[in-house]
């Protein structure tokens, strides 16, 4: 189970890390009229929407993923070296 979670979490840093970079590159586009500046600036909000969620899922994901570390770690009576 941990290692699916950390699969996902690895596949959501990388569309996320996709998201970023179509950002920028339409950032940089230029736009020639009003229309284009509208069309543009809601790409925009929709990439910006799903790099939101995709960070909302990362933060659960990695808070999931550090439960079940630390049930693992209370079920095998894992003593820490630095208490």
């Amino acid at each position: 189970m941990v290692k699916q979670i950390e699969r996902q979490i690895r596949d959501f840093q990388r569309e996320l890390a996709e998201i970023k970079k179509e950002q920028s590159s339409l950032r940089l586009q230029p736009c020639k009229g009003d229309a284009e500046i509208r069309a543009k600036e809601g790409k925009l909000e929709d990439l910006d929407k799903r790099a939101r969620s995709l960070r909302e899922s990362i933060r659960e994901l990695e808070r999931k993923n550090q439960e079940q570390m630390s049930e693992l770690c209370e079920k095998e009576g894992y003593e820490s070296p630095f208490v």
